[in-house]
């Protein structure tokens, strides 16, 4: 075990609980849309800011950093998160049109679905247990009560003050945001559009998905209705899942 100071990111989809409450292929279909919208925003975490683990509808990632440079390191988390929308969005219109033949209610409701992130910085322990890397200490506990708040809005980025402390200028368009947090009590905390964040540093453009029709389109492109396979987008299951496909 060690201690470390840490920047704590959880990225967490908007309409969930609302979205899963259908039952079988509606219920299949709209836990295939959750997985593949959480893997097109996780894929865009670059080292050092890594994926520490999935809960349900939400990502935790971390990026440890030295007190020196936690300017740095919190000016490019922010920009990873305005990636992370800019993902989800692109993941969204694709599911969308590829689904929209689909009669079933969680395939016709993808357009209520948003994103949201939770930012804070802190001093966390962190453990081996088995395999498994675990994040423990107060500053973790506290980011995850940051889910139940009073903010209105369903797409947003709500800041701690010890993030807006690192990098105070990274996100000139916050605004002070007053909330009561369970077991913490009143606290400041600050809110913001995705639309504020800094922008990553230029990298190669990566190409757009083949449409119909024109060279490279393949099979997994297209949505099957099929009630009778198994959940797409599944880490694992998708590679085989994907063979067979292109197999056949």
């Amino acid at each position: 075990m060690r201690l470390t100071h840490a920047l704590l990111v959880i990225v967490d989809i908007s309409g969930y609980t609302e979205f899963i409450t259908k039952r079988s292929v509606s219920l299949l279909h709209a836990e295939q849309i959750i997985t593949e919208l959480m893997e097109s925003v996780i894929d865009r975490a670059q080292h050092p800011l890594t994926v520490n683990k999935l809960e349900g509808d939400a990502a935790l990632l971390f990026r440890e950093y030295l007190p020196a440079a936690g300017g740095v390191c919190t000016r490019d988390v922010l920009a990873q998160v305005g990636g992370f929308f800019t993902a989800f969005d692109a993941c969204l219109l694709e599911v969308t049109e590829k689904r929209r033949f689909c009669t079933c209610e969680a395939c016709g409701s993808t357009t209520k679905l948003r994103l949201k992130a939770f930012l804070h910085a802190g001093e966390i322990a962190v453990k081996q247990v088995r395999q498994f890397e675990e994040l423990a200490g107060e500053d973790v506990i506290l980011i995850h009560r940051l889910l139940k708040n009073t903010v209105p809005e369903r797409e947003y980025v709500l800041l701690t003050d010890a993030v807006r402390a690192l990098a105070p200028d990274a996100v000139p368009t916050l605004r002070a945001h007053p909330e009561n947090v369970e077991g913490v009590g009143p606290m400041t905390l600050w809110l913001g559009s995705p639309a504020g964040l800094p922008a990553l540093a230029a990298s190669p453009a990566t190409p757009a998905p083949a449409k119909a029709g024109e060279p490279g389109y393949a099979r997994e492109n297209t949505f099957h209705h099929l009630p009778g396979r198994a959940p797409g987008g599944l880490l694992g299951w998708l590679a085989a899942l994907r063979a067979r496909w292109l197999g056949q």
